[in-house]
């Protein structure tokens, strides 16, 4: 016994020795057991959970995936061996892969695709909401059947088999983005309804153009194929053009495969795996014209410049070429000596280079501003050519004038004629460039039809769904466990209402085999009591300790009748009052157990006999004691009184003083008589028959019952005039049934208890 108990206890009262309970302390085994006692409502979640996971599996839109591989080439495109390097990189030199993702989804490239297939106008068949396109993808078509037949009446929907193809769908821009339908009629006709349910058209034919004005405006509609029942309608939506580019963008998948690699993976899902490659190689196929497009237009530019400059520099040689020959004539062909021969050399060489330079700035100003870092390093080449040249001036300052003269006159020739040179090369290969250009795009493998859908991922769903079922379900035990009022061990009742625990019976497998057994097998007798075919259970055991802690409790009693009794139904009194009748029989002593539930008796099914004749019989005087009352063949001392004829009136039956006097007759019969009764909060059976016993027992079961429910069960009873004598507690381990604060009995009424906050 603890001491903070002790002022509840008389000498003659058993102690309870229990654990003590840390709250703050978190006890593994507990929480293993919690979630071991509610492993139904575990597997009912699970199960849920999958079944779920199972039907959007089933029904979920089907997404085929389609994936095609790029070469992006990093190498310069040779446009001419005179042509710098900075002109080059503009001609088609490397560009960063970053820049080739970011044009693979850009609307240049992806808005030809929507254009190429049409894809702003979207027709589908209408089918049965959730189930209708899982229906559809199951059908099969069978001999002369070329659609699936309507489920449900539904005709107006599309079941399997049924098809549309439309080539135009111009509306005015109030309908763009708005669903239209088309209802299939016989004869390859159809009629056009607005998206308010409203006729727009009438009489449409298949193959042919339908134009219509409506109150919206005119529309005009071709449906290139067609096949349904009369009746079936299909949805039809001319949607915006920028939001379909950016609905395709946002699906396109466009990643480098392996680090500076330049092979690009362009992929992509859709409804079905036919659809998913076309685009995927329309998307690629655009991505590679514009990228050749792009560079036969820069060489068509350059080339452009260069013809522009070819006239200029002929005129500029010939001119040239005229001075020269006419200041030999002059001088009497004079020649160049071979220090002047040098100086020309330099000479030509910085000037033909600053020439060039001075091209190149011209054609890069036509892309680039004055401080693009182009033009900068181009002027910056310029500067350093202009100081070598005054080098060279220097030095042709100091010629004789003749030389000075033929040296002039030889060097505007010499570099007019290499620059007029390198110009023509230049224009021959830019012709071939334009003419020739490939780019440096490259689809390595075209994107082919998908045999199996990406998604769903229908073993993903189910583990994913299974594990979610799993969790939810053990939340789901342990909000309930953290939400009950009810007792869970004896300690709490002791303090609460002052009462002694007897006993803590444990919840034994066992039993509830032997429960199936007798069902299933229709047992008899003392086949199916716990205590007689299982004497070593831990069960038995503890209505064993029951046993020998009522023998002192029941010292001081009047008499050796124990009433059985609990606040609700399904406690197991039953259970208890049968094999604690067994154990009192197995220590030589003559028991009766009398089943006084007069109402929803069931225990005569247990030990295998009739109901009546019994106690309800006796009670009418229509049957006797000795032909009432069963001995259980398989425990010697063991007797048994069924309820008899259900009455309707048993309260009645218990109050009267024929009852009474058969209490007494028996009690010189037996030595112990142990009453299995009613609950105490449906009934007032149990406080008639606890105020003519002994001993009154309350059962409780752990967990069930919180401690209001108890209380106002033993406030009853003491109103009655019953004096509880202590606390049986049974199924000890087991998780829990319902907790809160309403219990019904049903004997054609129904009680409910709901506990008040105070």
């Amino acid at each position: 016994m603890t001491q903070h108990n002790a002022a509840h206890y008389d000498a003659d009262t058993p102690p309870y020795y229990g654990p003590d309970r840390d709250e703050d302390e978190i006890d593994l085994g507990e929480l293993f057991a919690i979630v071991a006692g509610g492993k139904w409502w575990i597997g009912a979640a699970t199960f849920v959970a999958v079944l779920l996971g199972a039907f959007y599996a089933w029904t979920a839109e089907r997404m085929y995936p389609a994936d095609a591989l790029v070469q992006v080439e990093q190498q310069q495109q040779g446009l001419g061996s005179m042509l710098s390097e900075e002109l080059g990189e503009m001609l088609g030199g490397e560009t960063p892969v970053a820049a080739e993702v970011e044009l693979l989804k850009s609307r240049m490239v992806v808005g030809r695709v929507v254009d190429e297939l049409n894809l702003t106008v979207h027709a589908e068949p209408l089918r049965f909401p959730l189930i209708g396109d899982a229906l559809a993808r199951g059908w099969t078509p069978d001999e002369g059947q070329r659609f699936a037949a309507p489920w449900f009446g539904f005709d107006a929907y599309a079941w399997g088999g049924e098809s549309i193809t439309v080539s135009r769908l111009d509306v005015p821009n109030r309908l763009v983005g708005k669903p239209l339908t088309l209802v299939a009629r016989d004869g390859d006709r159809y009629d056009l309804i607005g998206p308010e349910g409203d006729v727009l058209a009438e009489g449409g034919a298949v193959g042919a153009q339908f134009e219509a004005d409506t109150r919206y405006g005119p529309v005009s509609v071709f449906v290139q194929e067609m096949q349904a029942r009369p009746g079936t309608r299909f949805a039809a939506v001319r949607r915006h053009r920028n939001r379909v580019i950016a609905q395709l963008t946002s699906a396109l998948s466009v990643s480098e495969q392996g680090r500076q690699s330049g092979i690009l993976k362009v992929a992509l899902e859709a409804e079905s795996a036919a659809e998913a490659a076309e685009k995927v190689n329309r998307i690629v196929q655009a991505y590679q014209r514009q990228n050749v497009e792009r560079r036969s237009e820069e060489a068509e530019q350059t080339l452009s410049f260069v013809r522009q400059q070819l006239p200029e520099i002929r005129e500029t040689l010939r001119a040239a070429e005229s001075q020269l020959n006419e200041y030999r004539s002059e001088q009497g062909s004079a020649d160049l000596t071979k220090e002047t021969e040098i100086v020309l050399q330099q000479n030509v060489e910085l000037e033909q280079k600053r020439l060039e330079l001075q091209q190149r700035r011209q054609e890069a100003l036509r892309r680039f501003t004055a401080d693009h870092p182009v033009i900068e390093s181009i002027d910056a080449q310029l500067r350093r050519l202009e100081s070598n040249l005054d080098e060279v001036s220097g030095q042709v300052r100091n010629l004789p004038e003749t030389q000075r003269q033929l040296l002039r006159l030889t060097r505007d020739v010499e570099v007019n004629t290499q620059l007029y040179t390198s110009l023509l090369n230049t224009a021959q290969e830019l012709q071939v460039a334009r003419a020739g250009t490939v780019g440096n795009v490259r689809i390595v493998d075209q994107a082919v039809e998908s045999l199996e859908p990406s998604k769903p991922r229908s073993s993903l769903i189910l583990a994913l769904s299974g594990v979610l079922g799993v969790m939810l379900g053990v939340v789901y035990v342990f909000i309930r466990r953290a939400m009950q009022r009810g007792v869970l061990e004896p300690g709490e009742v002791e303090r609460e209402v002052g009462l002694a625990t007897y006993a803590s019976i444990p919840f034994s497998p066992l039993e509830r085999k032997l429960d199936r057994l007798r069902i299933r097998k229709k047992a008899e007798g003392g086949q199916s009591l716990l205590a007689i075919t299982h004497p070593q259970d831990v069960c038995t055991e503890a209505l064993r300790s029951l046993r020998t802690a009522l023998h002192f409790a029941l010292l001081d009693a009047p008499n050796r009748m124990v009433v059985i009794t609990g606040p609700s139904p399904g406690l197991g009194k039953s259970f208890v009052s049968l094999n604690f009748a067994a154990v009192l029989a197995e220590a030589g002593q003559r028991v009766l157990v009398v089943d006084a539930d007069l109402r929803r008796g069931h225990m005569h099914r247990i030990v295998g006999v009739p109901r009546a004749p019994g106690l309800t019989d006796c009670l009418s005087e229509s049957s006797t004691l000795a032909e009432s009352i069963h001995a259980v063949e398989e425990q010697p001392g063991l007797y048994f009184l069924t309820t008899g004829t259900l009455p309707p009136n048993p309260s009645e039956l218990l109050m009267g003083e024929h009852f009474k006097e058969i209490l007494a007759h028996i009690q010189h019969r037996f030595d112990y008589i142990i009453f299995d009764t009613p609950p105490v909060l449906a009934v007032t059976d149990a406080a008639i028959i606890g105020r003519l016993a002994g001993t009154t027992l309350m059962l409780l079961k752990e967990g069930e019952h919180p401690v209001p429910v108890l209380k106002d069960s033993l406030q009853r009873l003491r109103q009655g005039g019953v004096s509880v004598r202590g606390v049986v507690f049974n199924m000890v381990g087991r998780t829990p049934g319902k907790y809160g604060g309403h219990y019904g009995y049903r004997y054609g009424y129904t009680y409910t208890y709901k506990s008040v906050k105070k």
